[in-house]
Order: C-alpha cells, then sequence, then structure tokens
C-alpha cells in the first residue's frame, strides 16, 4: 500500500482540486494510506465524506490519457455494479496535477470482501458480453521486448539507496529467468487475435471488489481497455473458479504482469529512495515477482 504521504502535494492543495473540479462547498480533506500506486483522500463537507479523490502518478501504465479515457469508458457502462469516477465540472474525467492526474468518485461507505465474492464469474460475463465505449482504448503489451537488456543496462549503474543492495541482487540472481519469461511473453503475443476483444476491468482481485448498499461493485476502474477476456479470467483462475479460458493466454497475462512489476520495482529500487514503508512494500514485491510460481504451478 501507498501508505506516505507525498512529499510534493498538501492536503490544502489537495481541498482545492477538489473545489475547483468536483465539489465546490468541500471543507476539509484527509490523506488515506489505502491501495497501492497512487495516493488518496476523503473530502468532506461539513464533516460528511462525500468524495473519493485518488492522484496517480505519471506511469507508462497510467498517463493523464489513458486514465481519461479508462474513466470516461466506465462511467458509460450500463452496469449495475461499476462504481464510476465523476465527470469534472468541465465534463472530463481526470484533471493534471503536477506530475500527476487527480480524479474522484462519490464516496461509497462499505467494506471489502475477506474473499472474492461468488458472483465474480456472472459479473465479469456480464461485463465481457457489455458493448464496448466509444472511448475504451485497446490494449498493448507495455513490455518492452528488450527488458532483459534494460535491466542488465540498469545493474549498471549505482543501486546506493538503503534496499538498493538487497534489490540488485535479487535481479542478478534471476535475470535469466527475466529472460525466459520476456521471450516466452513475445511468443504467446501472437497467439492474440484483437476482434475478439472484450471490455475488461484489468484487476477484478478482491481489493477492488466492495460491498455496500446490499451488493458487491467493481471499483478502481483505471485498468479498463478492450483486451482479450482472459486479462480478467485470470483472476478468477488464480483463485481456482472453473471457468471457460484460454491457458496460453491467461499465462501471457500472468508475464505481462509479472514482468511489467519486475521493471516498475528494479527501476524504484536502483533510484533514489528513503527505506520508508513504500520502498519495503516495493522490495517485497520485487522478490514476489521474481520468486512466486506461474498460474497453475506449485
Amino acid at each position: 500500500m501507498v501508505l506516505e504521504r507525498p512529499a510534493d502535494v498538501s492536503d490544502d492543495e489537495v481541498l482545492v482540486v477538489a473545489r475547483d473540479h468536483w465539489e465546490p462547498r468541500a471543507d476539509a480533506v484527509e490523506h488515506l494510506s489505502v491501495g497501492w500506486g497512487a495516493h488518496h483522500w476523503r473530502v468532506e463537507v461539513a464533516g460528511e465524506p462525500v468524495l473519493f479523490l485518488t492522484l496517480d502518478p505519471d506511469l507508462p501504465r497510467h498517463t493523464h490519457a489513458s486514465l481519461e479515457a479508462a474513466y470516461a469508458s466506465a462511467a458509460a457502462l450500463p452496469l449495475d455494479f461499476v462504481w464510476p469516477s465523476l465527470p469534472t465540472v468541465a465534463g472530463a474525467y481526470a484533471v493534471p496535477v503536477g506530475r500527476r492526474t487527480a480524479s474522484a468518485t462519490r464516496w461509497l461507505e462499505g467494506t471489502r470482501p475477506e474473499a472474492s465474492v461468488e458472483e465474480l464469474p456472472d459479473l465479469l460475463a456480464r461485463l465481457h458480453a457489455t458493448p464496448p465505449p466509444a472511448t475504451a482504448r485497446t490494449w498493448a503489451t507495455e513490455i518492452d521486448p528488450d527488458l532483459p537488456t534494460r535491466l542488465r543496462d540498469l545493474l549498471q549503474q549505482r543501486w546506493d539507496g538503503p534496499l538498493g543492495t538487497a534489490a540488485r541482487e535479487l535481479v542478478v540472481e534471476h535475470l535469466a529467468q527475466v529472460g525466459g519469461w520476456s521471450r516466452e511473453h513475445s511468443r504467446l503475443l501472437g497467439l492474440l487475435d484483437p476482434s475478439t476483444y472484450v471490455v475488461t476491468h484489468g484487476e477484478p482481485h478482491v481489493r477492488n471488489q466492495w460491498l455496500a448498499r446490499g451488493q458487491t461493485w467493481l471499483i478502481d476502474w483505471e485498468s479498463l481497455v478492450l483486451a482479450p477476456p482472459e486479462r480478467d479470467l485470470a483472476t478468477l483462475v488464480h483463485e481456482g473458479r472453473d471457468v471457460a479460458h484460454d491457458p496460453q493466454v491467461v499465462r501471457l497475462f500472468d508475464l505481462e504482469w509479472r514482468l511489467s512489476e519486475i521493471w516498475s520495482f528494479a527501476q524504484w529500487l536502483q533510484g533514489p529512495h528513503a527505506g520508508d514503508t513504500d520502498d519495503h512494500t516495493a522490495l517485497g514485491g520485487l522478490t514476489e515477482e521474481l520468486t512466486r510460481p506461474h498460474f497453475g504451478e506449485r
């Protein structure tokens, strides 16, 4: 989780963003230590929570343009389990804030389930059968086919942060495996047929399920794109659900996630860092992705 406050954005600045773009009556915000990869605030009016505001960093996975497209698409879905982002007063869904992008949903009082909900396969089937919104983007891999070379180049640089040495040793130990995964990933990409792509959430796991108002909601739609259904079904396969799927495409999306996380965490820990809670989480993530089994393996 992102537990640390951002060093370059104050609560007062977040309050101004909320007032200017979503709720002019907002009078207080509170930073929340929830989620991963972004910062979140509760926005209040007269002591009552009204918005859940997010600041996403500018990353290849989530740019301002991709977030705008994803949130606009989610808001257009005619599905009663989608908890979408809110448009701004100007009609957009994403707002640039320095090097980050702000978005907001209405506050939804509820709880996260302890385990993935029983109805998740049905929710995903309905999502995948929905006609694509005009704003939806098409999935493309984030993995550079030269990833092993880029990692080797990264290893030639200094890893001076508190966790840098441990992270570098992990990457060195597993570099050959990363090369094999990268080659397999490139091969599996050739199996895809874009004409079969459907609307996908991208991360429908338990952390993006929410119990409120007597039902289950899927939240956090920043990864919505048109893609093979296995992009979502991989979650069900990982949970041991009996769903029809192409095992090779599930394998592809396992590799897609694993390789993108390895590159992201390696860059993070090679660069300047303080050794705080988030940095230790990044080292744990790097360790997990370099050592865990693939789907279906033990």
